[in-house]
């Protein structure tokens, strides 16, 4: 028996996310993380704005360390030691990361102009305005990805709506398996598959993807069910069945109709 038995219909945030709702998820949870990081950057800027303070700060040292993800990816970063004074007088030491470019142009001894805070002089700058930079950038990369997030929950959420529709309302309908046709996309290195038919009418259709394993069953010439939308048939086995209709209560004895 195919492992895709359904004896209820699918509520309509799973028809969502099953299809690709999961990715306006990560599109929001990426935006948040970006409108957070902006946030930090745009407040750091506004106080550099105000009390930000240019010295003058010599290369003690230039050093880099190396780490390892849990994919073996190899990161390094790249940090600068500088020594300088502020305007009060207080000899400052402090190793600060950089990027590559800033460190192989840096030589130990050299001096560079750099901005610290007044209330907070080992918070600095090395070029002045960075973080406004920062900020301004943060916040284009994350209006792109809310216009991703848009994107994918109008795909998505109009799928899903189109789905349950045709699960109500539509005609339900025979229709026969032509293949069970694998995917491009893998999961966990499994190859993804869909179910696709043909309808009385000619036309053809296809399910959501599946593992192979959970169509099994459904060979080419296996008889489906299908709901007819507006554009699309769904079949029963992505939506779940139709709710069976519920018999209208008897209101005859009610005392409010007498």
């Amino acid at each position: 028996m195919a492992k895709v038995t359904l004896d209820r219909p699918v509520p309509i945030h799973k028809l969502y996310l099953r299809m690709g709702g999961w990715f306006s998820l990560a599109f929001l949870g990426s935006l948040l993380v970006l409108t957070l990081v902006s946030h930090f950057a745009l407040g750091l800027a506004i106080r550099f704005e105000t009390e930000g303070r240019q010295t003058t700060a010599r290369i003690m040292d230039k050093y880099y360390t190396e780490s390892t993800d849990s994919d073996g990816d190899r990161e390094v970063t790249h940090y600068l030691v500088l020594d300088y004074m502020t305007n009060s007088g207080a000899q400052m030491e402090i190793s600060r990361s950089v990027s590559l470019s800033v460190y192989n142009r840096a030589r130990v001894h050299d001096t560079m102009p750099i901005w610290y805070l007044d209330s907070e002089p080992d918070r600095t700058e090395l070029t002045q305005g960075a973080n406004r930079s920062a900020a301004t950038v943060t916040q284009i990369i994350a209006l792109v990805f809310g216009t991703l997030m848009l994107g994918g929950l109008w795909y998505s959420g109009s799928r899903a709506i189109a789905a349950v529709r045709a699960r109500r309302f539509g005609a339900e309908e025979t229709a026969e398996v032509t293949e069970i046709a694998a995917t491009s996309v893998t999961i966990n290195n499994r190859r993804m598959y869909r179910l696709k038919w043909r309808e009385a009418s000619g036309r053809t259709g296809q399910s959501l993807m599946y593992r192979a394993s959970a169509l099994a069953g459904f060979g080419p010439g296996s008889q489906i069910t299908v709901y007819q939308g507006i554009k699309r048939a769904w079949w029963q086995g992505d939506t779940g069945p139709r709710a069976p209709e519920q018999p209208l209560p008897d209101r005859r004895d009610d005392p409010m109709l007498k």
